[in-house]
């Protein structure tokens, strides 16, 4: 009886200290996003090589959805530009920055990107996944996109044309 029960236990604590494996999962990205000029957040001032100067927002509210967040959270999400300047040999604007976004859970995912931005409205941005909180714990992963700017309201409308996620199943 006494080896039946040790025998019991052995097997009852084996099973309870067993977990379930993370299932990790990889998809292809899509989704559109507006980045709106938010004026709080301050300019940068860039000379012009023509002369003169142009003033490029620093911080942009986030908007738009995809299908690893879903739609986002405009309220919480922002993009921040790090960096402006004027590439010499293509006359775009070279730009770095960061961007959180969150989902209607108030989970995030942060990026960290460069983009180039010309003087025909379109651009293009190269991004790659730095964290996600939440759902989105260890999130890795990268995507491209395309850019076009309204020229009255500075409103950035943007495309993925591809990428990838990897991140925990739910």
């Amino acid at each position: 009886m006494r080896i039946t029960t040790i025998i019991t236990a052995l097997v009852l604590v084996t099973i309870l200290s067993c977990s379930k494996e993370d299932e990790w999962q990889t998809v292809n990205m899509t989704g559109s996003y507006t980045n709106t000029p938010d004026v709080s957040g301050g300019f940068h001032s860039i000379s012009l090589p023509v002369g003169g100067t142009i003033q490029v927002p620093k911080k942009y509210k986030v908007g738009g959805s995809d299908n690893i967040v879903g739609n986002i959270d405009e309220t919480k999400s922002t993009l921040e530009v790090k960096t402006v300047s004027i590439n010499s040999l293509t006359g775009a604007f070279d730009l770095t920055f960061t961007i959180a976004i969150f989902d209607k859970n108030g989970d995030k995912v942060d990026y960290k990107g460069t983009g180039q931005s010309y003087t025909n409205g379109t651009g293009l941005s190269w991004q790659h996944f730095t964290e996600g909180t939440g759902k989105y714990d260890g999130i890795s992963g990268w995507l491209n996109t395309s850019l076009v700017t309204n020229p009255t309201t500075g409103v950035h409308t943007i495309t993925v044309l591809e990428g990838q996620a990897t991140y925990i199943k739910q």
